[in-house]
């Protein structure tokens, strides 16, 4: 715990050597808000990237390519800042890629290039490439509702070639379908999810295996699922 912000986040690199860190250095009247990164065997602290802002919380993603950290931070109402930094020696490299602060960090895979960002109010996903170059948009399917779909803050990649999205549910058409799988490369919605068991609601967590999480709040399960294929 830091003082002056409600959490930091860590994370382990993918080849077990750095731990990345979101922290908080100084006294409270002369803070400095940073990413640090740590040598996984002794703690020694090689490199150090000062941020501009005051997070209340924060997570890291890896990126599949070994090399790139990603941090999302969220500010409040002061926005969502989003970060990618790599090592360079003794130094920190990293950039700011999202100026207008409002995009959430959701998921990598590596068979995709970039990363999947969900607007901070739902209102579409995102595929970037890795110095964020906008690849693929997606939005919801329309609704004969007054307030347009929007989407959840729960997505990522069921395999390199699909993503699974939540949409906000809805009190005028209670039977909407919640869970939509969408084309990957396009992040154009393929189809809404149909479960053998009845509507499913809750939120999705993808695996980037061919398979998904949902949780079960009445029943406290955790399913696994995976999309049925046809018998010959």
């Amino acid at each position: 715990m830091c003082s002056g912000i409600e959490h930091g986040s860590c994370r382990v690199s993918d080849d077990g050597r750095l731990v990345w860190a979101h922290v908080v250095l100084g006294p409270e009247e002369d803070w400095q808000e940073c990413r640090g990164v740590l040598d996984a065997r002794d703690g020694r602290e090689p490199a150090r990237l000062p941020l501009d802002g005051a997070a209340s919380g924060s997570h890291h993603m890896s990126h599949p390519d070994g090399l790139h950290m990603g941090l999302c931070a969220d500010m409040g109402q002061d926005g969502i800042p989003l970060h990618w930094a790599r090592r360079d020696g003794e130094e920190l490299t990293g950039r700011d890629l999202d100026e207008s602060s409002d995009r959430i960090l959701m998921d990598v895979h590596p068979g995709r290039p970039g990363f999947l960002t969900v607007e901070h109010h739902g209102a579409d996903l995102t595929l970037h490439a890795l110095d964020g170059t906008v690849l693929a948009e997606g939005v919801p399917e329309p609704s004969d509702e007054e307030d347009p779909p929007r989407w959840d803050h729960n997505c990522g990649f069921v395999d390199a070639d699909t993503v699974i999205a939540s949409t906000v549910e809805s009190d005028e058409d209670p039977d909407r379908p919640l869970h939509w799988m969408l084309d990957a490369r396009t992040l154009r919605v393929r189809d809404a999810v149909v479960y053998p068991t009845g509507r499913v609601r809750g939120h999705v967590r993808p695996l980037g295996d061919g398979t998904w999480l949902t949780y079960d709040d009445e029943g406290e399960t955790l399913d696994r699922w995976t999309v049925a294929t046809a018998s010959a």
